[in-house]
């Protein structure tokens, strides 16, 4: 009778290394869920949070044209007729939306701030302590958080729990690579890391959708009412009701048994095969935080690294921030159309993943370590300036739709080789190399939504899109300058 778990040419046991890839991928599956939801819940969250609270505005308070585009067509249907204006009262409501979107703005950006300078003491911790206890935890906590989000009776409370949330999801992509790095071959490595990541992508894909019918689902299902009093808000003419407490509630419970199957089927190590995980100079469990960062700000891989990060994701939270209310906004699309959108654009993301992984393990063996990590970041990058240029070009919102979701394409076909050139530079210290990245990218991301709020508020969005592709063209030209064959130095224990 063969054995149940059969040895590989590395000495690793082929049915559990991927058992353990596909449950670390459900983890980021549902990681992207309670991230991504919160924007396609933004609008009934701002109303009844956020614009009770906004004050009487003032003549120092304008208007773009792209708000009063909007308040029009809120008023007077998607095509206002010839001549058609504001009354006064329309214009403070138009005013005091405006600084509810700045407010919302913020709010998503609290998120990426947390999750950005956590991203190398959670790596850290995962490298000391291992991935299978710090992603429990983590997994734990992030739901705990997202269960709260259903209790928050104001603005302060849910900057506080959008705060809390990017602490506790900061964790799990370093300590994801590092787990993928002790049961992967160096060759396998993109491929196994293109499905973890492609777990996350599907969350996200499948989240707008899911999100919209739960909330409508649960219109009326009481499920927090015991802890909270809503406060009254008005629906729109074409809004339907909805429960979006229930649904923070919902994904919380769900996201604690993800925890308990991860911490009992995962293992940090391959038995009898520690060899692969291990490499010669110091131990990182016994380097400090410290001594990690300063080995990582003197490289200059990490600074290209990070760099390239930041611009990316500076355009990429586009689409799990901002683009329902944009959609909302410019082309008048309820919430429930709006879901569907944003779940095309990711979902043609996620198309890249599929074989992102694949591709990178092959440019490595045709272009080499040095060429074959660089060119398909830079290349992938360059098409993304290019997919944000034409959308201002672009004449309805599925065209748009269609242009971001080329954009996503190209991100995620090229986010397996972002976590392959962490773990070949990184060495033993590989959480932190990718959390370095991570950190910088986040920190793109935080920026994100306050900085495309602001300017098309001063301008229009077509201004915004204009500065987003500037912002791909120059992390491409970092990604082109990646060096593969450059390690990290080894820091002193």
């Amino acid at each position: 009778m063969p054995p149940l778990i059969r040895i590989d040419r590395a000495g690793l046991p082929m049915p559990q290394r991927y058992l353990i890839v596909a449950v670390t991928a459900v983890a980021a599956f549902w990681m992207y869920i309670d991230r991504v939801c919160f924007s396609t819940l933004a609008a009934p969250m701002e109303r009844e949070l956020l614009l009770p609270l906004a004050p009487e505005p003032t003549d120092a308070d304008t208007l773009s044209n792209d708000d009063i585009a909007a308040a029009k067509k809120k008023k007077f249907g998607p095509n206002p007729p010839a001549g058609a204006e504001l009354s006064p009262e329309d214009v403070v409501a138009a005013k005091k939306k405006k600084w509810a979107d700045k407010r919302l703005a913020d709010i998503l950006g609290a998120f990426f701030l947390t999750y950005a300078l956590f991203q190398i003491p959670m790596g850290s911790l995962a490298d000391r302590y291992g991935a299978r206890a710090v992603l429990t935890v983590s997994i734990a906590a992030w739901s705990v958080v997202t269960m709260l989000t259903g209790f928050v009776g104001g603005a302060v409370a849910l900057v506080g729990i959008r705060l809390l949330l990017g602490v506790t999801e900061s964790g799990a992509y370093p300590a994801a690579a590092g787990l993928v790095k002790r049961w992967a071959r160096p060759e396998e490595r993109g491929r196994f890391s293109s499905v973890v990541a492609f777990g996350g992508r599907i969350g996200g894909v499948v989240a707008p959708w899911l999100t919209a019918v739960l909330a409508a689902a649960l219109a009326g299902v009481a499920l927090v009412e015991w802890a909270i009093t809503p406060s009254p808000a008005a629906l729109d003419a074409n809004e339907a009701p909805v429960n979006w407490r229930g649904v923070f509630v919902v994904y919380g419970l769900c996201g604690v048994v993800v925890a308990l199957l991860f911490w009992l089927i995962v293992r940090d190590n391959p038995p009898g095969a520690p060899a692969p995980a291990r490499e010669g100079g110091n131990d990182p469990a016994k380097l400090s935080l410290v001594t990690r960062f300063a080995a990582l700000a003197r490289s200059r891989n990490m600074w290209l690294f990070g760099a390239m990060q930041f611009g990316m994701n500076l355009g990429w939270a586009f689409l799990v921030t901002l683009l329902p209310k944009y959609l909302e906004k410019v082309h008048d699309t309820p919430l429930d159309q709006a879901g569907r959108m944003q779940t095309v654009a990711l979902g043609i993301g996620c198309l890249g993943m599929i074989f992102g992984g694949v591709f990178t393990d092959f440019t490595r063996r045709w272009l080499g370590p040095k060429a074959g990590r660089a060119v398909p970041i830079g290349a992938a990058l360059s098409g993304c300036a290019v997919a944000f240029l034409l959308i201002p070009h672009l004449p309805d919102a599925w065209t748009v739709v269609i242009a971001l979701g080329v954009m996503a394409f190209l991100v995620d076909m090229h986010n397996p080789t972002i976590w392959s050139f962490a773990q070949d530079v990184g060495g033993k210290n590989v959480g932190a190399a990718l959390g370095w990245g991570n950190m910088w990218g986040n920190l793109g991301a935080a920026f994100s939504a306050r900085v495309l709020v602001e300017l098309q508020h001063a301008t229009s969005w077509n201004t915004a899109f204009t500065c987003l592709a500037g912002a791909f063209a120059a992390s491409a030209v970092c990604g082109f300058l990646l060096d593969a064959t450059k390690p990290v130095e080894e820091p002193a224990a």
